[in-house]
């Protein structure tokens, strides 16, 4: 196993795992312009997952911003990897908590986050006359150290 600092030549496989795991994808700009905050990739042969994080409000809290993983290397662990890496990183860094946002709908993401720990702090509904609607997603915290 191998999780490393992205680079450039790394963002056309990142976009293709981009383009199978999301109805909305980033384009490359918005990849390119993360590169120099905490971009993870999954790289054994090839690249089969990646995680981006941020840290902000005055360096003492980070937001996940993406995490995906191929689809034929999903269930390896490679999702595991890439976070547990990431928040030791951030926890280095003196990052206090650590948050995210995750459509309801995907169920093992979210149970990926409660492995470590994440908590539900709220759900956004975007359609708000219909609380049931695919659109709504959880934001997520954790703490990583006492402020």
């Amino acid at each position: 196993m191998s999780i490393r600092f992205a680079d450039e030549k790394d963002l056309g496989k990142v976009l293709e795992i981009e383009r199978l795991s999301f109805s909305d994808p980033w384009d490359h700009h918005g990849f390119k312009t993360t590169l120099k905050h905490t971009f993870l990739v999954f790289d054994e042969q090839d690249i089969s997952g990646y995680l981006i994080a941020v840290c902000c409000y005055k360096n003492i809290r980070g937001t996940i911003m993406k995490i995906a993983v191929h689809p034929e290397h999903r269930r390896k662990g490679v999702g595991t990897a890439l976070l547990k890496h990431c928040l030791e990183i951030l926890k280095g860094k003196g990052i206090i908590d650590v948050c995210l946002n995750v459509e309801m709908s995907r169920k093992p993401a979210i149970a990926l986050y409660e492995k470590f720990g994440f908590q539900i702090t709220k759900t956004i509904h975007m359609d708000y006359e219909d609380d049931l609607s695919d659109d709504a997603f959880h934001v997520m915290k954790l703490i990583l150290a006492e402020s």
